[in-house]
């Protein structure tokens, strides 16, 4: 999604006010990640829609570049801005975050303006390669939602009691964009409005504990008019052929659409960090009530260990999987063809689940960069994938 007015209004003002302000710092760092990538398939689709399944190497489907400025304005006051440039997308740049802040007190920080939207545990850092010991995130958790930015306000604070450091978030704001849609194999438009965020990470020596959540409503967008009735359009003609009525097709409309429905989606797992070993967990489950969007179950486990000082060998297991089951948004949908209509679509929308087991090797053989390997084995149940594997190499930095 491009940046918008709101955000380069916020970008313009940032500069403004700098150029009154000759005293402000400037503190400019970013991160990169360069890596091969080789993905294939048995069904020839890949499992992942940024690999291509040839076989074939790319340099393009993970890489990216970033660079992120903060200026201190002084009193509390500062504005960041982060461009990031993705080979999926040519290495075009674009303004991921762009925002002021205004520290209230050493424990409390205010934000406005377009950030991370942080849906689960990592994904305000998920691009940034090196803060973790995988080749990739595992893709159950960490799926690469278009929603990853949100622009609104959120509030930062950190409290310690004894030993114990306590993190929260608090977020309000808004999102419209697209997301890629297994059903239709394209990228629909939809959106997000007054989500409402909360996070809490407790940590403890060499353990964390972590869960959050955010609810919002759906926006429908394209997701409605083209992958829910624009495909069932032919089945509604059938069933008013067969005498279904104007108020029965709107029962099933209502039933199944996203637009106007709650959207749900929340997080908890621990992180262990222990003389040599590491462990992680994380579960996420997410969803749009009341409508024909199943709720999606995904989590992942890993076991690291420390080889040497500068050598870590992860192992993990990760899964997702798409509730069909739930039919409570049918109770409304009188007309039998069009309840079956429903719940074919429902299925259908619920036709990806994957098992995926990973080993990655990452060697740091620099303060600022790894060396990583990646080898991940799985299968998707969707037809077109079936068991597939994927292989990366590359270099993840900061700076």
């Amino acid at each position: 999604m491009k940046s918008n007015n709101a955000v380069k209004l916020l970008i313009g003002g940032a500069l403004a006010s700098c150029s009154f302000c000759s005293y402000a710092d400037v503190v400019f760092n970013g991160f990169a990640s360069l890596r091969a990538t080789s993905a294939d398939s048995d069904g020839g689709t890949s499992a992942f829609p940024t690999h291509k399944t040839d076989g074939d190497i790319s340099f393009s489907d993970e890489s990216l570049f970033a660079l992120q400025a903060r200026t201190d304005l002084g009193e509390g006051l500062s504005a960041t801005i982060q461009i990031m440039a993705e080979g999926t997308e040519d290495f075009d740049a674009e303004a991921r975050w762009a925002y002021i802040s205004y520290e209230l007190s050493p424990q409390h920080t205010i934000s406005m303006g377009r950030f991370a939207n942080p849906s689960f545990y990592q994904s305000e850092y998920q691009n940034v390669g090196f803060t973790n010991n995988f080749g990739r995130l595992p893709r159950a958790v960490y799926a690469g939602f278009d929603f990853s930015t949100i622009e609104g306000i959120a509030l930062d604070s950190n409290f310690t009691f004894g030993d114990y450091s306590l993190v929260t978030k608090v977020l309000y704001g808004n999102w419209d964009g697209t997301t890629f849609l297994a059903a239709t194999q394209n990228d629909e438009t939809f959106g997000f409005k007054d989500e409402i965020s909360v996070r809490v990470e407790l940590s403890k020596d060499w353990w964390t504990v972590f869960a959050g959540f955010f609810m919002v409503e759906i926006e429908g967008g394209s997701v409605d008019s083209n992958a829910i009735l624009g495909a069932t359009k032919s089945a509604v003609e059938l069933a008013v052929s067969q005498g279904a009525t104007a108020q029965q097709v709107t029962e099933y409309e209502n039933a199944v659409i996203w637009g106007g429905k709650d959207g749900l989606y929340g997080y908890s797992g621990f992180h262990i960090d222990y003389e040599k070993f590491i462990v992680d967990f994380e579960f996420a489950n997410y969803g749009v009530e009341d409508s024909s969007d199943g709720f999606n179950r995904a989590w992942y486990t890993a076991f690291g260990y420390r080889l040497m000082d500068k050598t870590i060998v992860t192992v993990h297991h990760e899964k997702s999987i798409q509730d069909e089951g739930d039919l409570e948004f049918l109770k409304g949908i009188s007309h039998p063809t069009l309840f079956a209509t429903a719940k074919a679509l429902r299925n259908t929308l619920s036709l990806r689940e994957f098992d995926a087991i990973g080993v990655s090797v990452r060697y740091d053989f620099h303060s600022n960069a790894a060396f990583k390997f990646q080898y991940l084995s799985g299968e998707d149940t969707r037809p077109n994938v079936q068991d597939f594997t994927v292989l990366s190499a590359g270099v993840d930095i900061v700076f």
